[in-house]
């Protein structure tokens, strides 16, 4: 984010007092907030013999040059420990289960393959893969394992990578830095899964043209493009400093709203984005679908103002609770290698949650064809499957989710080419060929105890937020 950015922040709230209470944060609610998330596999179910595990892609190490303050690098010129272990223990509190990390190459670029470049030290260890060690495992104090993949950022992310690209570390550097089919073909011999980041700000026909050379992913929702003033109002139309009035009330000296919530100022639908990525599938050839991401883009970078509860406005922990990728990953734990989770990524076969409303269980979309076939999210469908059906389960909150008397409103859409076409959960009759996906938004009543004492106050925030968003299933035209 920008210094301007920075400066309104700290003229409109001040700093966070780390003296303060922060034993108790709402209203007495029958199920207190959890900063911590257990993993994903150990509190929800997942159908037809999947598990659900909790993934996140677009996150900043200290190989990154803007990353921990921007200051990344020891004395040495090797990555900040003090960085890399908030890093790690901020996955571990958010209860991430693989972490895809995405670099800027400027410092990655010149990493050797191997212990450096992964970040490996004493308390981890470096999984072999079908090539080579390329994945690195810590067991996290909070009873899970936690893996993470390297893997770049610039005008491509090519993340969970294999290896290197080809070349010296300054041939590496032009390679990760280029925006183009020779770049893609790069990536794809290197393993990676070839992902685009800030899709708010691209131009669509070159979209296009790199989905047709190799591109798998894009971003339909940028935490970063969320709050920064100028990408809201050049790309996303929005306001530029609009959410910065709604930030006293969980910053003020006294406050009782819980400060992860502050993310509600700025979540909402990213709209131009989801048309782009809806427009890449129309138009994608042969029986290319194109999965979406949402990135969380953190660097802990951006303000280390302490909030009520003595941590800082943008810690590693806060931004990673606010959301992820629910990967449907093959099998269960005992049976999955230590690909499983990337071929899920790959695949498309997840979806997003905003989890700072809460865990959903019970979610679920895939089509069924006419002659029983089932087809997953992320799946090519032939023409010859209509009619078909499209089920979509209900999500409900996780037993152990943060609420208080009052139940949220579930609004749930499903969409062709973009377009709803229907609502509600249950079964829904396809009978022409278009790209299906789901959207399930949410009125959060059960979060208002944790929005502070002022009753008032915290139904100004009951609006409809996006909960879940699903990856699309594709229905070939004949």
């Amino acid at each position: 984010m920008t210094s301007t950015l920075l400066l309104h922040l700290l003229a409109c709230t001040g700093p966070g007092d780390p003296e303060l209470d922060t034993s108790s944060t709402a209203a007495d609610p029958s199920r207190p907030w959890r900063r911590e998330l257990p993993p994903l596999s150990t509190e929800a179910t997942a159908p037809r013999g999947y598990t659900w595990q909790r993934a996140i892609v677009h996150l900043h190490s200290s190989w990154s040059h803007d990353a921990c303050d921007g200051e990344p690098l020891d004395e040495a010129g090797q990555p900040r420990r003090d960085c890399l272990e908030d890093l790690r223990r901020g996955l571990c509190e958010a209860g991430i289960e693989h972490a895809f990390l995405s670099d800027h190459p400027a410092h990655f670029a010149t990493a050797e393959w191997g212990e450096e470049a992964l970040l490996a030290d004493s308390s981890s260890t470096l999984l072999p893969s079908p090539t080579d060690a390329r994945v690195l495992s810590y067991a996290c104090s909070t009873a899970h394992t936690m893996r993470w993949y390297p893997g770049v950022e610039d005008e491509l992310m090519p993340v969970g990578l294999d290896r290197h690209v080809d070349g010296d570390a300054a041939q590496r550097d032009q390679t990760y830095n280029r925006y183009d089919g020779e770049a893609l073909e790069a990536f794809t011999a290197a393993g990676a899964v070839r992902l685009l980041a800030h899709t708010e700000s691209r131009d669509l026909a070159e979209l296009q043209a790199l989905v047709a050379q190799g591109l798998q992913g894009v971003e339909f929702y940028n935490l970063h493009a969320s709050f920064d003033p100028g990408i809201r109002s050049e790309h996303l139309g929005l306001d530029p400093v609009s959410w910065l009035s709604d930030l006293g009330l969980f910053m003020e000296e006294g406050s009782t709203a819980e400060p992860d919530l502050f993310v509600l100022s700025v979540l909402q639908r990213q709209e131009v984005s989801e048309q782009a990525w809806d427009a890449l599938n129309a138009s994608a050839p042969g029986s290319t679908v194109v999965f979406a991401t949402a990135g969380t883009d953190a660097h802990q970078n951006v303000l280390p103002t302490l909030m009520s509860d003595g941590e800082r406005v943008d810690s590693y922990r806060r931004m990673l609770r606010w959301f992820s990728q629910h990967l449907w990953v093959d099998g269960d734990a005992e049976s999955q290698g230590v690909d499983a989770a990337e071929q899920a990524l790959a695949a498309g076969r997840f979806h997003v949650v905003f989890e700072i409303l809460g865990t959903p269980v019970g979610f679920d979309l895939h089509l069924r064809a006419s002659d029983g076939a089932v087809y997953e999210m992320g799946s090519a469908v032939p023409a010859s499957a209509l009619p078909a059906t499209l089920v979509v389960g209900c999500p409900s909150l996780a037993p152990d989710s943060p609420r208080g008397e009052r139940d949220p409103e579930v609004l749930v859409s499903v969409l062709r080419d973009g377009i709803e076409v229907a609502q509600g959960c249950g079964e829904h009759t396809v009978s022409v060929s278009g790209t299906w996906r789901v959207e399930v938004d949410m009125i959060p009543w059960h979060i208002a105890p944790f929005l502070g004492d002022d009753a008032e106050t915290a139904e100004r925030w009951m609006r409809a937020y996006p909960w879940i968003t699903s990856n699309p299933i594709r229905v070939l035209s004949p």
